[in-house]
């Protein structure tokens, strides 16, 4: 079986030979090798973010206690206005 193949199998679409071209199943293996296997979902990033603030707010260095969670929060908007909205919250409750 085919990759691209597989990849549609898998999305349950019938497998049209022409949409999917190899440069594009190439480009996407390569964004596969480059995911990180410790990376957090959003689901991670909310269960810490609170202790996160707080590390950052007693002037720690998050980036390096948590650099997972600052990497998601460059990458992620939704997280990131959470962080936010938290950190303005706590600053201002202080």
């Amino acid at each position: 079986m085919k990759f691209k193949d597989l990849l549609y199998k898998i999305f349950n679409k019938p497998a049209p030979h022409l949409e999917m071209t190899d440069d594009v199943v190439f480009k996407f293996i390569q964004v596969l090798e480059q995911a990180r296997a410790d990376e957090l979902d959003c689901q991670g990033v909310y269960a810490r973010l609170d202790e996160f603030v707080e590390h950052e707010v007693h002037g720690k260095d998050v980036e390096k206690i948590a650099p997972l969670i600052r990497e998601h929060l460059d990458m992620c908007s939704d997280c990131y206005d959470e962080y936010e909205a938290l950190l303005r919250v706590i600053e201002n409750t202080k």
